[in-house]
């Protein structure tokens, strides 16, 4: 049903003016009948009834369902995409920095995860890969770009490197699931790495990938992974920052801290 019209069941009918009292106020009113509607009517990435419309449907002014809009922006629920309207958000996850893979991550979380190969290649790794990588700078590396979906939901947008002298026809395997190829192919299974996360405003590359506007905030993880002693990966991945969190457990290092 077009989530605009009025009906005896539907979720936006007009406010009874009683309920408006003192101790609920229409804004908590129009935020509830927002938050039924995304409940039973709507799913991640619809878009909600114009303003126009649910003041007609809920006959309050536009101010108070501007503010009910914006509560539930607030706590992520609803997502402003400038030009275009307002939306229903999709997974939100909280993650742990630990060393795991996408696939594994979102299925703890109850979400479904879905791996979309944008491109992958062999090329010569330039003095960045080659630092990372530990390899001669020139060396045959295979490139792999990926976008990481949760319910359908796009989250981060990756590409990784890969020495190809340990992955030796590489490019001919199923490039959604890298850790389980290296493990069952190659026998190289992931067994320490280091991460470090920065933030960065989306560029137009990763903003098309994502569906995110541009300058939208992204969370920037650069991963360097070993199996044993030997690098066989480094990878970034461009995270929504509206999707995703990041979690630390903080311990002291020494005693004798001063704070």
């Amino acid at each position: 049903m077009d989530p605009t019209v009025s009906t005896s069941g539907d979720p936006l009918a007009k406010l009874p003016t009683e309920q408006a009292g003192r101790t609920t106020t229409k804004r908590v009113l129009v935020r509830r009948r927002l938050e039924k509607l995304i409940e039973t009517g709507l799913k991640p990435g619809d878009a909600i009834p114009s303003e126009r419309a649910l003041v007609a449907a809920l006959g309050v002014s536009r101010v108070t369902v501007r503010q009910a809009i914006a509560d539930l922006v607030d706590v992520g629920r609803l997502e402003r995409v400038h030009g275009k309207g307002t939306y229903v958000t999709g997974p939100q996850v909280d993650s742990q920095l630990h060393l795991t893979s996408f696939s594994r991550e979102m299925r703890e979380r109850g979400l479904h995860p879905e791996t979309k190969v944008l491109a992958a290649s062999q090329e010569a790794a330039d003095a960045e890969v080659a630092e990372k990588l530990n390899v001669p700078i020139g060396r045959a590396v295979v490139r792999v770009e990926r976008l990481r979906l949760a319910d359908g939901t796009p989250m981060a947008h990756e590409v990784g490197y890969y020495p190809s002298a340990l992955f030796p026809g590489l490019l001919e395997q199923k490039l959604d699931t890298l850790y389980d190829v290296f493990a069952t192919k190659y026998g190289f299974v992931v067994s320490s790495g280091y991460q470090t996360v920065r933030s960065e405003a989306a560029d137009a590359v990763h903003a098309h990938v994502l569906q995110i506007p541009r300058k939208a905030p992204l969370l920037v993880q650069e991963r360097v992974t070993k199996s044993g002693d030997t690098v066989m990966e480094f990878a970034t991945s461009w995270y929504r920052a509206d999707r995703y969190r990041i979690h630390m457990k903080i311990t002291p290092s020494g005693a004798g801290n001063g704070g």
